[in-house]
């Protein structure tokens, strides 16, 4: 590279360096597609609060700074990597930034930043509007949620930081989410950074994560209406779900006057269509609707003898089965709108695996082997229970398979895979299979 593409080739690495310190607002970041430079003008380009470079000068811009860095600022043989100073701070920080927003899959590169931030020749403020540039234009790019998980444990395990601070740093970073998984389809990258960013917030202690939850709830349910083909926001909806089932009572009635939904309604609407004719109990939807969450499990479950003296908690599991129909109910109507997604079949099998999986708990039993065996309670030390852990033996499924739940659930399935089959939609066949052969459900369904 001769005298004047060196110097080509700084200006751009000031001119970019510019941009970024002058405007902080700076959001996005791309590659211009330019042949050639026929106006002798800087390839660097910045429109409100995005920036550009065009294409022609990319090769050479990212092989001088990368050159630079690995020949002054890592180890070679026989030679140790110089220590970073304050005189070479500056220099080493311009030239990151360039080669990271080129190519930001370099985590030696990552690795460096983050010594930078340790001692404090990096301001902090702009990491996070960094982290963003870089992902705006790779918004799959592993290393670069890797380096901004590591920089918000930072932020996060910091005691001295302003709640004000925490609650604006959330929502930012939400938003980097959303924009992340809306400019690449099945971003399971995104979708997994969200979900660590929600589970480091149940540490904060100034933060309502469960209030969290039910907003994160009801943004799921927004944006699989628009991207029904992408199981990567199905799945985090699911991790939702599982957090919001074990809410206390405040949050559940927040969940409840926030939504404007009865998720009552949607299970006795489904019991009422489903219930099986010998049953004897008047199951009117306005009498069921009354029901306590005691009698109502009682009703759908039935009384059972446990293997242990623990007490189950009747509201949790009506709250869990209300959350889960009123899930079947919304997936069927994905179903009937958007025809053969084969995503939103993998969905339904979570929620039937969940209420299975209830019914399953309530009455104490575990699938092994494509058996049900009892299940010993990890609650209870009792001596008769340790005897019984010795010898797992077979158990009588009578009483599921009679229960009044499992056959208003079978029953809707039987009726919804019938009513899909009809319209054409081979996936319904694999679901039956999926019921009877994963399931366990072969002799009833």
């Amino acid at each position: 590279m001769d005298e004047d593409k060196f110097a080509l080739v700084e200006k751009i690495i000031t001119d970019i360096e510019n941009v970024m310190v002058k405007n902080a607002e700076l959001c996005a970041f791309d590659i211009v597609p330019v042949e050639t430079n026929f106006q002798n003008k800087s390839p660097v380009l910045h429109l409100e609060n995005c920036l550009g470079l065009e294409s022609w000068c990319v090769k050479h811009v990212y092989m001088y700074c990368y050159s630079e860095i690995m020949d002054k600022y890592f180890a070679k043989p026989k030679r140790k990597a110089p220590k970073v100073s304050a005189v070479n701070a500056d220099r080493l920080l311009s030239l990151i930034n360039v080669t990271l927003l080129l190519n930001p899959e370099l985590n030696s590169l990552w690795n460096k930043r983050r010594e930078l931030v340790l001692k404090s020749f990096l301001e902090k403020s702009s990491e996070l509007q960094f982290t963003r540039l870089v992902l705006s234009r790779k918004p799959k790019c592993n290393d670069a949620f890797s380096y901004r998980r590591w920089f918000l444990e930072l932020i996060l395990t910091d005691e001295n930081v302003h709640n004000d601070y925490i609650q604006n740093l959330v929502d930012e970073e939400l938003r980097v989410c959303e924009l992340t998984s809306d400019n690449s389809p099945n971003n399971y990258h995104s979708w997994n950074h969200r979900i660590w960013f929600l589970n480091k917030l149940k540490a904060v202690k100034q933060f309502d994560i469960n209030f969290k939850y039910i907003e994160e709830y009801q943004f799921s349910e927004r944006w699989i209406s628009k991207h029904v083909s992408d199981y990567t926001c199905f799945h985090y909806r699911q991790f939702c779900i599982k957090n919001i089932f074990y809410i206390d009572n405040g949050s559940w009635h927040k969940l409840i006057d926030t939504i404007d939904i009865n998720f009552r309604k949607s299970l006795i609407k489904i019991v009422v269509s489903n219930m099986p004719k010998d049953v004897t109990v008047h199951t009117s939807q306005e009498d069921l609707l009354l029901y306590s969450e005691d009698n109502l499990v009682t009703m759908l479950l039935s009384y059972s003898i446990k293997n242990c003296n623990c007490i189950e908690d009747n509201v949790i599991i009506c709250r869990k089965l209300e959350i889960l129909f009123h899930e079947l109910i919304l997936n069927n109507e994905l179903l009937i709108y958007y025809k053969y997604h084969e995503t939103l079949w993998y969905h339904r099998r979570f929620i039937i695996h969940e209420i299975i999986a209830i019914m399953y708990e309530y009455f104490g039993v575990v699938r092994q082997n494509g058996a049900l065996v009892k299940n010993t309670c990890k609650k209870c030390n009792s001596d008769d229970l340790r005897q019984k852990q010795a010898k797992i033996v077979r158990y009588d499924s009578n009483r599921i398979y009679f229960s009044v739940l499992f056959n208003v659930l079978a029953s809707h399935e039987k009726k919804f895979i019938e009513e899909r089959r009809n319209d054409g939609d081979n996936y319904a066949d694999r679901h039956l299979k999926y019921l009877k052969f994963v399931e366990g459900l072969n002799n009833v369904m």
